[in-house]
C-alpha cells in the first residue's frame, strides 16, 4: 500500500510540473511515506528522517513532507516533535497536496507535457481503503478510516493508464479486499477482477489482502476461471487458537479457517496460499503457539509472512499486558521460520518435471528471472536469452525453498 501511495504521488507530481529524480541530493523535496502497522515500522520513518534533516539544511530552499499511516496518527504533534518538518498531509487529500505545492513552486505542468511516470512490468491499484474488521491488534482503521470502495470504473482507468505504459501485471489492494463493493452497481471483487482482466496489455491480475470471512464461492470461481487471474490467495489466519483467535476479534475458528483452505484448493487447481502470523499476543502460551505450528504443518502454505505482536496506541490489545518477552517471540518466529524453510522446499519439490508460465522480469546473457502465476520466483536458462515482459514457459529441473530453476522451452 505505500508503494501505491508513492506511485500515485509521483504521478501526480510528473503531471503538475515536477521532475522525479532518482538522487535524493538533487531534489527540492522529500516526501516520506510512513507506515504504523508496527512500532518499528514508526523508528524506521523517524531514522530516515533524522537523515533528511542535513539534507535539507545543506541547501536553502529544500523541504521534507510526510505522509501515511504515522502521519495521519500523529497529526500536528508531528511539528511539535519534528521541528525541520514541513508539510503533512492525509493520501486521501493528496491531490490538494500536490495542487498547494504547485502553486507554492510555479511549476508549469507543460515543462513535462503532462507527463506521466514510466512505471515497470507491475504496479499496485487500490481497489478499497480503510477497514471495517477492527482486528484488535489493528491500528488500520483509526489511521485509514472505515471501508471505501473506488468506482469500478475507476480502478479500471487506472489500470488502462498503467497498461499504456508497460505494465503487465496488476496487483489490486485492500486491507479488505475481498469485501470490495462498487459505490454504484454493487459489483463484488469478482466483477472488477473480470473487468480488470479485459484491459488490452494486461497479463496478470493479482489482488492483496483478504479476510477469511468474505472469501465466497463467485471469488474462487473467478480465480479458476478468468484467464487473467492469478491462481495465489494470500489469507492471513494469524492464530490457530480459537481463544487468541476471539481476543483478536477475527471472527472465525481455526477449523473454520481450515475449511475455507480445503474448499479453494479443491475448486482451484495449482493454488498457491500465502498467509500472515502473529506470535506472542499478550497472554499466548506456548500450548497456543504450538497449535500455530502444527497448522502452519498441516495446511502447507507456499509463503508464509511471520511478526511479533506490536502494541499500536488505541487498539483494544493494546490495553492488554504485553506479556510475551522480546527473547520468546524471537524464538517463537525462528521455530515457525524453519518449519516453514522445509515446507516451502517440499511444496516447490512438487514442480519438478512440470511446466509453469514466467514472466520475465530480469535478464542476464542465458538466464532469466521472474515469477510464475503461483508467485513463486523462477530463475528460467534460454539459450538465446529472454526479453524482460515477455511470457516464457519453462520446465523446472531444480527447486529449493526460495527458487525454482529450470529450462526454457522454444
Amino acid at each position: 500500500m505505500n508503494e501505491s501511495d508513492a506511485d500515485y504521488l509521483t504521478q501526480g507530481l510528473t503531471a503538475a510540473g515536477f521532475t522525479a529524480v532518482g538522487d535524493v541530493d538533487q531534489a527540492d523535496i522529500a516526501i516520506l511515506v510512513t507506515c504504523s502497522v508496527r512500532q518499528n515500522a514508526e523508528q524506521k520513518a523517524y531514522g530516515r528522517f533524522r537523515e533528511l534533516k542535513g539534507w535539507k539544511q545543506s541547501r536553502p530552499g529544500r523541504a521534507i513532507a510526510m505522509t501515511g499511516c504515522m502521519a495521519n496518527r500523529e497529526k500536528d504533534r508531528l511539528f511539535e516533535r519534528l521541528p525541520d518538518l514541513d508539510y503533512r498531509f492525509d493520501m486521501r487529500e493528496y491531490e490538494t497536496f500536490i495542487q498547494d505545492l504547485q502553486g507554492e513552486y510555479e511549476t508549469d505542468p507543460a515543462q513535462t507535457g503532462g507527463a506521466v511516470l514510466q512505471h515497470g512490468l507491475t504496479a499496485y491499484v487500490p481497489a478499497i481503503f480503510g477497514c471495517n474488521e477492527v482486528c484488535s491488534f489493528c491500528i488500520v482503521p483509526f489511521v485509514r478510516g472505515t471501508e471505501r470502495s473506488r468506482p469500478l470504473t475507476d480502478v479500471v482507468e487506472d489500470v488502462r493508464r498503467f497498461a499504456l505504459q508497460g505494465v503487465r501485471e496488476v496487483t489490486l489492494l485492500g486491507q479488505t479486499i475481498n469485501s470490495y463493493r462498487d459505490p454504484g452497481s454493487g459489483a463484488r471483487l469478482s466483477q472488477l477482477l473480470e473487468a480488470v482482466g479485459q484491459v488490452p496489455g494486461i497479463w496478470r491480475v493479482r489482488f492483496l489482502t483478504s479476510h477469511p470471512r468474505h472469501v465466497h464461492d463467485d471469488l474462487l470461481f473467478a480465480i479458476r476461471d478468468l484467464p487473467r487471474v492469478c491462481e495465489h490467495l494470500h489469507l492471513p489466519f494469524q492464530s490457530a487458537d480459537d481463544v487468541i483467535l476471539k481476543q483478536m476479534r477475527r471472527r472465525y475458528t481455526r477449523d473454520e479457517y481450515r475449511a475455507i483452505i480445503s474448499h479453494a484448493r479443491a475448486t482451484i487447481e495449482d493454488l498457491s496460499v500465502s498467509t500472515d502470523v502473529i506470535v506472542g499476543y499478550p497472554g499466548e502460551t506456548e500450548e497456543q503457539f504450538m497449535l500455530t505450528l502444527d497448522l502452519l504443518e498441516e495446511i502447507k502454505f507456499d509463503v508464509v509472512h511471520i511478526q511479533g505482536f506490536s502494541p499500536r496506541p488505541r487498539t483494544t490489545a493494546a490495553r492488554q499486558s504485553d506479556d510475551v518477552d522480546s527473547q520468546e517471540k524471537k524464538r517463537r518466529i525462528n521455530v515457525l521460520l524453519e518449519a516453514q524453510r522445509r515446507i516451502a522446499e517440499a511444496a516447490n519439490r512438487r514442480w519438478l518435471g512440470r511446466t509453469v508460465e514466467v514472466l520475465v522480469e530480469r535478464t542476464e546473457a542465458s538466464e532469466f528471472r521472474g515469477r510464475s502465476r503461483q508467485n513463486r520466483v523462477v530463475i528460467g536458462v534460454a539459450p538465446l536469452g529472454a526479453e524482460v515482459g515477455s511470457v516464457r514457459r519453462v520446465t523446472i529441473e531444480q527447486a529449493s525453498a526460495w527458487q525454482l530453476k529450470g529450462r526454457a522451452l522454444n
